[in-house]
């Protein structure tokens, strides 16, 4: 029996000493004590996460997933658990009822019981209470935050081209404001200015990394820490600049456990003026999004979300970055090519691969290296035989074979003959006759056993079969979808699953880079070869080895 001990400290929490995971473990550990609980104790943290959120709440999810029964669990209080009243009452009906584990707050020292309806509805009851707490905090924090935004003041987030500095008022509580960057002004000016000469978003990043401009953030934000085409979109569409300061146009809301973002009511927006902070001027602001609304027909074409074959499933070694299109010039004129995004949209500052290597080359490629060595004949044989065995063993071996239920049956037959005389010349017939009906009833009973011991071997191939033309026939339609070339993207993911490596190489007389692609395998989500094969310039070694989980293939 193991002790699990979970412990949950959210940002509205901090500054609240009980609270603290400091004080959750010693009092969990304490409780725990006087319990008399001495066996192993395991401890699950969720730190600064809401008490709303299920989603993404680790350490209750590994307490879900390790929970035994007769363990006990021990937290501060049910808030702790949730602040949602039916998330909250689904993970505590999973521990008591379902886990059958012991569940205590060590704060009222109260057990939690969950065997009726009054259980349920008690916990709920607890549960919509700390919901309730929670929507006040936020509602408080939303007003307090709406207040300063009235007052010019930064409501959070930093803002390229501004510095924040931190002030108090007369009272001592501090708040934050904003104040024009020099530095990162002259950055936002020129940009603007590019814009209005023409220049698109692209060329405009391309041409700050190439000078190696420090980006807006740098990091997990901004991937490799560098300018980039949506980024400046934004900075050009964004009213800060000319000293509107608009807070609330994007608000938070939480569905299917996940925060999602969501264009909030504009009567819900707060617009103010802040004329220190004006970097560009009114004329030039509203000339940016004059043209932005002269282009926007043509960007607001819908495109479809997966255009080519290796769209989403290949990224480039180098950087990490999405394979996609690009055009590049071959004789006859542009052809379509794969390259790395990052390069294309930021520079060769911030990715330096240049190989565009033309879509028909790579995915013939890809094709061939499908059809030599993943969609053959010979691998099929061997789907065949592991299916076999893996039907066969999964079938439970019978307790008694057929040699010993006929054994059997004789034995109970020449009994049955022997009851059935004796019955004729005995005067005792009531004994004898019962003796004879529980004979007669074995009998039965071998005999259904019988004919389903000889029925099995026949069934147990009937289900080999279905298994293997059906496996096999899932097989043969992405061998055919290969040499149709047809619905390549869905044969790429089906096989693929882990995504593709694309990384430079040289052809062998030296002539041209192309790219040279490595990755797994797979059939059913099990890997064709415990090595990556490369495709392009290498073509891996003949395979030897075969898995597969017949089961997804089904």
């Amino acid at each position: 029996m193991t002790t699990r001990i979970y412990m949950r400290r959210s940002k509205n929490d901090e500054g609240k000493q009980q609270f603290s995971v400091d004080v959750q473990r010693l009092g969990c550990r304490e409780f725990a004590a006087r319990m008399g609980l001495t066996g192993p104790i395991a401890e699950y943290l969720d730190d600064g996460k809401a008490g709303d959120d299920f989603a993404s709440r680790t350490g209750i999810q590994r307490l879900l997933r390790e929970a035994k029964p007769d363990d006990t669990i021990i937290c501060r209080d049910q808030s702790r658990l949730g602040r949602d009243a039916i998330e909250v009452t689904l993970v505590i009906r999973e521990l008591v009822r379902d886990n059958d584990c012991r569940l205590f707050y060590y704060a009222t020292g109260q057990e939690v019981q969950f065997a009726n309806a009054i259980d349920q509805a008690m916990t709920f009851i607890r549960g919509t209470g700390h919901q309730m707490e929670l929507e006040a905090v936020r509602s408080r924090t939303r007003e307090a935050l709406r207040s300063r935004v009235r007052q010019g003041r930064i409501a959070g987030g930093r803002c390229y081209g501004y510095q924040l500095e931190r002030k108090s008022d007369e009272t001592g509580r501090g708040y934050t404001i904003a104040k024009v960057d020099e530095a990162h002004a002259v950055v936002v000016r020129r940009i603007f200015e590019m814009y209005l000469e023409g220049h698109g978003l692209k060329a405009i990043a391309k041409a700050l990394n190439r000078e190696g401009v420090d980006p807006p953030t740098v990091g997990r934000r901004n991937g490799s820490g560098s300018w980039m085409a949506s980024g400046i979109r934004t900075m050009l569409k964004n009213p800060r600049y000319r000293g509107v300061y608009m807070h609330g146009r994007i608000k938070k809301v939480r569905r299917g456990g996940k925060v999602q973002h969501v264009k909030a009511d504009p009567a819900d927006i707060i617009t103010i003026d802040v004329p220190e902070w004006q970097i560009v001027d009114d004329d030039t602001w509203l000339a940016v999004q004059e043209r932005f609304a002269r282009r926007a027909p043509s960007q607001r074409q819908s495109r479809p979300a997966a255009k080519y074959p290796l769209t989403g499933i290949a990224r480039c070694g180098h950087c990490g970055s999405a394979i996609g299109c690009a055009l590049t010039k071959r004789k006859g004129g542009r052809v379509k090519s794969y390259a790395c995004t990052r390069h294309r949209e930021r520079g060769g500052s911030v990715c330096p691969v240049t190989v565009h290597q033309p879509m028909p080359e790579v995915e013939s490629a890809l094709i061939q290296y499908l059809q030599e060595y993943v969609l053959t004949e010979e691998t099929f044989d061997v789907v065949r035989e592991e299916i076999a065995r893996q039907v066969e063993a999964q079938i439970p071996r019978p307790e008694v074979s057929v040699d010993d239920i006929e054994g059997m049956l004789g034995q109970l037959r020449a009994e049955q003959r022997k009851l059935a005389k004796a019955v004729a010349l005995s005067d005792d017939i009531p004994e004898l006759v019962a003796e004879l009906e529980r004979r007669s009833a074995r009998i039965r009973t071998l005999e259904q056993q019988l004919e389903a011991a000889e029925r099995a071997p026949e069934e147990i191939a009937g289900i080999i079969r279905g298994a293997q033309e059906t496996a096999v026939g899932k097989l043969q339609n992405l061998q055919e979808a290969l040499s149709r070339r047809a619905d390549l993207r869905d044969v790429f993911l089906t096989l693929f699953p882990e995504g593709l490596t694309f990384t430079p190489a040289w052809v062998e007389n030296r002539s041209r880079r192309v790219w040279q692609v490595e990755g797994f395998a797979r059939l059913g989500g099990v890997p064709i070869s415990k090595r990556p094969q490369r495709f392009l310039r290498l073509v891996g070694p003949r395979l030897r080895r075969f898995s597969f989980d017949f089961q997804h293939l089904q």
